[in-house]
């Protein structure tokens, strides 16, 4: 009996199983929203951002901030760990960081997340996450933030997650990750139409564009930096979301693409920052989440930096 528990302690990672398992009785993790003033560095850092933390019952992710008549509205996922599926909620803040509202603004019978938002000829406009219903999907607002309509389905049949669009050379972009087998973090691929209302997307002739854990998944809007687009991305090596790539795209045509990681955000320790997996920055605001440890018992506890 001793050596049979001996022979069963020392397997790989059972201790490391075992230990976690007793951290879960005590801790929780809990994905938050951090925000700060002005826009990113080069490289990218911690510095300055004050944390959003929910109730303990459930979590934040996946911010989208967008400025509408001088307020900051920030569009995030928000899930309730009693519930298999996510909704929409804005959270809505004046110029002096002042909560004017916090809502759920979309709510479907399937999970959603990732509310990229955009907008084009004074319209506002949505397409959230929406893999559970093999779909990626067009809203448009129809009253700032709070009411959205389906206005169509872009493409029909596909599991694909963090759909990011951009308009850039002549065309639009559809950047979605696809999911590959059981995991969704190795495949980007790439669609390309003459317009965000096209019902032709074409595959880019070299999807997967990229394939690889450590840097496919995309983790927020694609932005322009001294002249050049900026994917960020998600590394996903250590663990789902670990940390964010900061991609230059050098080359993007409908029969070729290439990009280089220029910076990366690593997750703060230090500061019980476990991992971080969305990044964005509108009229003069940068939105960021984080995966951190707070006490079961007492919620909110964790040391976050709040320079």
């Amino acid at each position: 009996m001793e050596k049979s528990l001996k022979v069963r302690l020392a397997k790989p990672h059972l201790l490391r199983r075992i230990w976690k398992k007793i951290l879960s009785y005590f801790f929780l993790k809990q994905w938050i929203l951090l925000i700060k003033r002005g826009v990113q560095n080069e490289p990218p850092s911690w510095d300055h951002f004050t944390p959003l933390i929910p109730p303990a019952d459930r979590l934040w992710a996946d911010p989208f901030v967008w400025m509408h008549k001088e307020k900051y509205h920030i569009f995030y996922e928000e899930k309730l760990y009693s519930s298999d599926r996510g909704h929409i909620a804005c959270l809505t803040l004046d110029r002096e960081m002042n909560q004017l509202d916090n809502r759920v603004v979309l709510e479907r019978p399937y999970h959603l997340s990732y509310p990229f938002i955009f907008e084009h000829q004074e319209e506002i406009y949505m397409i959230p996450e929406t893999e559970q219903n093999h779909s990626i999907e067009l809203y448009r607002c129809t009253d700032f933030p709070y009411h959205w309509v389906l206005v169509k389905t872009l493409i029909s049949n596909i599991q694909a997650v963090d759909p990011t669009l951009l308009q850039a050379y002549g065309k639009w972009w559809l950047f979605a990750n696809i999911r590959d087998g059981k995991r969704t973090w190795e495949s980007l691929h790439l669609f390309y139409a003459d317009h965000f209302l096209s019902d032709q997307w074409t595959p880019h002739p070299r999807n997967p564009i990229v394939k690889d854990i450590r840097s496919s998944r995309p983790a927020g809007r694609i932005f322009q930096h001294n002249g050049e687009w900026i994917r960020p991305s998600q590394n996903c090596s250590i663990r789902y979301g670990y940390a964010i790539n900061f991609n230059r795209i050098s080359v993007l045509t409908d029969s070729d693409y290439s990009e280089q990681r220029e910076w990366y955000l690593e997750p703060q320790r230090s500061h019980n920052i476990l991992g971080t997996h969305t990044w964005n920055e509108s009229g003069g605001l940068t939105t960021i989440d984080a995966l951190i440890r707070t006490s079961r018992f007492f919620p909110h506890s964790a040391t976050l930096l709040t320079k």
